[in-house]
């Protein structure tokens, strides 16, 4: 099979036009019409154009000696044709006027012909000045566009730009929208219509054709109505009356869907259309046998040869007839069961159905309704008793539907007397204190090197520790260290939350719903998988499914079938199935857990979720704001909530906890909108108030980060232009890179050898909590010092992998700023709306001061005060954390780092000659430091170490790092020194290993250590696996393929491929997990193991490629050939895989092969036998996985 070509069109522009978007050389190639037989009839009169060149015209358009601007708008820019476009008859060749003649009278002739004009080219059009403050009449009216013009003439210009959208190269590998009808319109407008896919459709043929099935009565004639709906001669044709309750019945169930919408008639409509078809049911249901001796047939019940497949169906089981259809991608919605802090007395939380069923006919018939959608909407909740033969019902030998009315009975009365309290505290009870110390003397001691640290990992998912585990020693200094619990230790194990809802399960539902005993093992197994699912994967329909089979449930399994046959019967017994486990999790176990436990992720186990019980998480919560309040919360009452909110129009956040290893943090929602009732409102006019809740009127606010966009916009373009504000602020690599780039280069060239440097890193305690309100909005007055400012709309149609977003976007008004700041490094199309808007100081600053100063949230129903720092989870966060301390080191830090080379008194032998280098690095609150003088960085230390009183500002000691000893400050450690097992010392900071003698960069792969590596992950179950997995690890490559890493300006040849081969060593074990992981449901081949690896290598080559096109003020030097990645990922793959070979006999082999065909052993450089070396990955081979 031939290698499919690689599609030129942007992915944007292909999902909205497909092959109508075409580039700028071959629009114009296709508009040529024909050329005229004599050339003499030619506009051109002979002296040759674009129109007569026929075959020869691209050389008309393109030379040899054209600049790279023209190649590249002809080559990069693209056009879409719109449908309506009428046909280029004639090319006139001739030039009449200038591109910026033709630009401007085009836009006068469409704004005359529909003043409105909806075409980006006519958007803030000024006919007066004759100019566009979107610079659409720069763009086109470029050098390359006015060669362009000379090329093709007015005529064919003239024409592109009326009735074409047209989409210029843009930084980034976007596009930037000049002319056309916006395609942010046709996003909105596409996103409103859907259609039914190929498999929908496959599936209602299927039902149709089952359907069809189940009406094989000899004495009756088929005949194919005008319609496409099978037609029967008999009164009891089951098709006919399938299709009458298929088109009669609406949906109440989530799970089930209709084939399209419809108006619910009138009740008496319903009343009349029910009443003929309901007398004819229960005619025929009084006497089930008199069809079948009409029809020639025995009465009673012998085996005939087609006995089951002949005979209809009774009315109650009737309902099973009607198409449960189910849709393709069935997602069980676990997100319910999360942040559920209301206590529940009974099984299910309050609003659960079975909270308001009564264990009869009628609450039965309703949950049936609910399990199974509207198939049973036709029996109303009187149900008469029905006579079955043997061979009436597709069970054989009872009636399913009054089979599953009383099974239903039984449930809703367990339901409401399940004692799950004790069966709560039997399965989950609360961890006594020596169980609590455990677990934190596990969680502490899994960091360190130890033979026990697969143990502990063991013990964290459910298993029990061993007892040598736990000598005396130990024993006692985990009894001794800790008197009170902490969240990261007080949870319920999954096992334990597993035992529970299976005790549960069995006490409430009967046995025949859950299958045979055989059967309950897989069921229990698939509980488990759902509690033990990390944060954002999705329960799939098919994992609820695993291993369940219709013959391990009696209810519905047949012994009179024939083996190996399938018929529609066992269609219907399938979904019947589905439906049930469906409800069972999504709407049993998800509640089930939801009502028992607070769910939750925590900061210290990356993706797990932790269950805690809820009399446990309230206690701790409580210790936690009591702790809290007064010093930075204070608690007001309703009154004064309402005034503070009566004066602004955004409203306030509602907050929660998520657990750390020593406490809670409190992460604040500021996205969402809010409300807060009123009085009730009194009714005049007499009308009768139907409920209390309904007259409860709400004052309805926007979210705090949406009124905070305009200030955001602001203090984005003052880091833009003014940077110095900030100090030494970092906000990403390439921040770093710039600065450490810059700082390395200038030692190398003042030096003849590399000096030695001094490094110090810190971080402040409790940042963002820390921060002196008072002085931080003195600080932002100084910041946001115009009296006004200009603001610019832009909407970018931004390309994911399911659908298309627009995206809205403000940004300052700034030159050559504004427009590559607000692109993303994503797939997307920029397409400029709105002309610029004031801003006035004044709102800008009631916006700060109403955020920092009244900053309101509610938790448990109390409205709390924030006095102290500033709120987590606000657009503005980490600006206003940045010019904060960035004020307070111009301030105090730069002047004392001056000052701090000079001797002190009585110290003249601590003269430096030199003056020394150094550099100064923030990442928000993160502090790096390094220096050439050691007497410059350990009073730099001693500083840091006293801290800040006049901005509250203090480090955290257990957070300092340092690469020296000194001696005035012996009781500070340096807690982020890491030493390798070849004796290298780095420094961590923010991600990255600084060589504490070189300078040379590594990845800090440390914070992998406390965890098994599989939490890291999300795994996606669903879909097409293969092409999820590939994107997977193209993400786990990503973030280490940035030029810091592989430049030589900072790091040796030998770093730069140990770099490679490490991000090569995580990427492979993360494989590793995802594949365990996967396994559990499916298999995958070899042929797919190799491709996705090698999608891989060529990823990661070509991501090193282009990170030598980095914007920046130094060129990087990046000398690393292909061969050499490929050969250094191979041999990491190979490295990890070999530990786990018993997955990987046929994949191991094949990835030698390739090894061998690259490069042999003696012919490897210096360089990279230094990079394979496990004593220089000794971090990652400390990783469990």
């Amino acid at each position: 099979m031939a290698k499919k070509k690689k599609r030129r069109v942007p992915e944007v522009l292909w999902r909205l036009f497909h092959n109508r978007a075409r580039t700028l050389c071959d629009t114009i190639i296709s508009l040529i019409p024909p050329p005229p037989s004599p050339e003499a009839d030619c506009l051109c009169n002979g002296r040759g154009c674009l129109g007569c060149g026929g075959a020869n015209a691209m050389a008309s358009l393109l030379r040899p000696t054209d600049p790279p601007d023209y190649r590249k708008l002809l080559s990069h820019c693209f056009v879409v044709l719109g449908e309506n476009a009428p046909s280029l008859s004639v090319l006139d060749p001739h030039n009449r006027w200038s591109q910026v003649e033709i630009v401007r009278r085009t836009i006068e002739a469409l704004m005359s012909e529909q003043p409105t004009s909806s075409n980006i080219i006519c958007y803030d059009y000024d006919k007066a000045s004759c100019s566009s403050s979107l610079s659409v009449i720069e763009l086109l009216t470029s050098s390359a566009w006015r060669l362009l013009l000379r090329r093709v003439g007015d005529a064919l210009m003239i024409y592109m730009l009326r009735n074409a959208s047209i989409f210029m190269p843009f930084p980034q590998k976007a596009l930037h929208q000049v002319a056309g009808f916006p395609i942010s319109d046709l996003c909105f407008a596409s996103s409103k219509h859907t259609s039914c896919s190929r498999k929908r459709k496959i599936t209602d043929e299927m039902w149709s054709t089952s359907l069809k099935q189940l009406c094989t009565r000899p004495s009756c004639t088929k005949e194919e109505s005008s319609n496409g709906t099978s037609a029967c001669g008999g009164d009891n044709c089951m098709s006919k009356r399938a299709h009458s309750l298929a088109v009669g019945q609406g949906s109440s169930n989530h799970f089930l869907s209709l084939n399209r919408k419809r108006k619910r008639p009138s009740s008496w409509q319903r009343h009349r259309k029910h009443q003929p078809l309901a007398n004819q049911e229960a005619t025929q249901s009084s006497n089930p046998h008199r069809n079948l001796t009409e029809k020639g047939e025995s009465p009673s019940g012998l085996p005939h040869e087609r006995s089951v497949r002949t005979m209809g169906w009774c009315s109650c089981c009737l309902v099973f007839s009607t198409q449960l259809k189910l849709r393709e991608e069935i997602i069980i919605k676990k997100s319910t069961m999360f942040y559920k802090l209301e206590s529940c007395s009974t099984v299910f939380p309050g609003k659960h159905i079975l909270n308001s069923l009564k264990p009869n006919s009628s609450g039965a018939s309703d949950l049936f309704k609910e399990i199974f959608g509207s198939c049973g909407s036709k029996i109303n909740g009187h149900i008469s008793p029905c006579v079955h033969s043997s061979e009436c019902c597709f069970v054989r030998s009872t009636c399913l539907y009054h089979s599953l009315i009383r099974l239903l009975k039984v449930l809703i009365r367990k339901a409401q007397h399940c004692q799950h309290l004790r069966l709560l505290e039997k399965h989950c009870p609360i961890p006594s204190m020596d169980e609590v110390a455990k677990r934190e003397w596990c969680d502490d001691y899994q960091s360190k090197d130890n033979p026990h640290a697969n143990s502990c990992t063991a013990y964290f998912l459910g298993d029990e520790l061993t007892e040598d585990v736990f000598s005396s020693k130990s024993h006692e200094s985990f009894n001794t260290k800790h008197s009170l619990l902490r969240p990261s230790a007080c949870y319920s194990l999954k096992k334990q939350v597993v035992s529970f809802v299976w005790a549960v399960s069995r006490n409430i539902v009967p046995p025949d719903l859950l299958g045979t005993p055989s059967n309950w093992r897989h069921l229990t197994k698939n509980i488990s998988r759902l509690i033990q699912m990390r944060r954002f994967e999705k329960f799939s329909l098919s994992q609820c499914m695993h291993k369940l089979k219709i013959s391990r449930f009696p209810l519905l399994s047949s012994m009179y079938e024939e083996k190996g046959e399938i018929d529609a019967l066992d269609v219907v017994r399938h979904k019947v199935l589905e439906c049930w486990v469906i409800w069972f999790f999504s709407c049993f176990v998800v509640p089930l857990v939801q009502a028992n436990f607070y769910v939750t992720e925590t900061e210290h186990e990356n993706q797990e979720v932790f269950y805690y019980r809820k009399s446990i998480w309230k206690q701790v919560k409580v210790e936690t704001m009591t702790c809290l309040n007064g010093q930075r919360f204070l608690e007001l009452n309703a009154a004064s909530a309402r005034e503070i909110l009566r004066k602004r129009s955004f409203g306030f956040s509602r907050a929660r906890f998520r657990p750390k290893k020593n406490g809670l943090r409190i992460l604040e929602n500021l996205k969402a909108p809010s409300r807060m009732p009123v009085k009730f409102s009194s009714q005049s006019n007499g009308q009768r108030n139907v409920s209390l809740m309904r007259n409860v009127k709400y004052d309805h606010f926007r979210s705090v980060n949406c009124a905070l966009r305009d200030l955001h916009a602001v203090l984005k373009g003052i880091q833009t232009k003014e940077p110095e504000k900030l100090g030494s602020s970092v906000f990403n690599y390439n921040d770093v890179y710039n600065k450490l780039v810059s700082f390395v280069t200038n030692l190398k060239n003042d030096f003849a050898a590399m000096p030695g440097v001094f490094m110090i890193v810190s971080d402040v305690a409790k940042a963002f909590d820390s921060i002196n309100q008072d002085k931080l909005l003195a600080v932002m007055e100084d910041i946001v010092s115009d009296e006004e400012y200009v603001l610019e709309k832009s909407l970018q149609v931004v390309c994911t992998k399911k659908s298309l977003w627009v995206n809205q976007h403000l940004t300052l008004a700034l030159e050559n700023v504004t427009l590559s700041h607000a692109v993303r490094p994503l797939h997307h199309v920029l397409v400029k709306q709105e002309k610029g808007r004031k801003v006035k100081r004044g709102e800008l600053t009631f916006y700060l001061n109403e955020h920092i100063k009244r900053n309101l949230l509610i938790m448990d129903s109390k409205f709390y005060l924030q006095c102290l720092g500033i709120p987590q989870g606000s657009i503005l966060s980490s600006l206003l954390c940045s010019f904060y301390y960035g004020h307070l080191e111009k301030k105090l830090i730069f002047p004392f780092l001056e000052k701090s080379c000079k001797p002190t008194n009585g110290c003249e032998d601590e003269v430096i000659h030199d003056e020394p280098k150094y550099l100064l690095l923030r990442f928000i609150d993160d502090f790096l430091f390094i220096s050439t003088s050691k007497l410059q960085a350990s009073r730099c230390l001693s500083r840091l170490h006293r801290g800040f009183r006049e901005f509250n500002c203090y480090m955290n000691e257990e957070k300092f790092g340092m690469n020296f000893d000194i001696n005035h400050l012996l009781d500070l450690r340096s807690n982020r020194l890491y030493v390798g097992d070849d004796g290298i010392s780095f420094l961590r900071w923010s991600g990255l290993f600084l060589n504490s003698q070189t300078l040379e960069i590594q990845a800090d792969y440390t914070r992998y250590l406390n965890t098994h590596l599989s939490s890291t992950l999300t795994v996606s179950w669903e879909g097409k696996r293969i092409r999820e997995l590939k994107s997977k690890l193209c993400c786990y490559l990503r973030p280490k393929c940035h030029p810091i890493f592989y430049d030589l300006n900072i790091n040796s040849a030998a770093v730069v491929r140990l770099n490679i081969y490490q991000a090569f060593l995580l990427c492979a074990m993360k494989f590793h997990c995802y594949i365990s992981d996967l396994a559990r449901i499916v298999r995958l081949n070899t042929k797919s193991y190799y491709d996705v690896l090698e999608t891989s290598l060529r990823y990661m080559k070509k991501l090193i490629k282009g990170s030598r096109r980095i914007c920046s003020d130094f060129l990087p030097i990046i000398e690393v050939d292909k061969g050499e990645i490929e050969w250094l990922g191979l041999t990491a793959y190979i490295r990890v895989l070999t530990r786990k070979q018993s997955r990987y006999r046929e994949l191991l082999p094949l990835l030698r092969s390739k090894l061998m065909a690259l490069r042999t052993p003696e012919c490897m450089s210096p360089a990279l036998k230094y990079a394979t070396d496990d004593l220089h990955s000794s971090v990652l081979w400390k990783i469990r996985y």
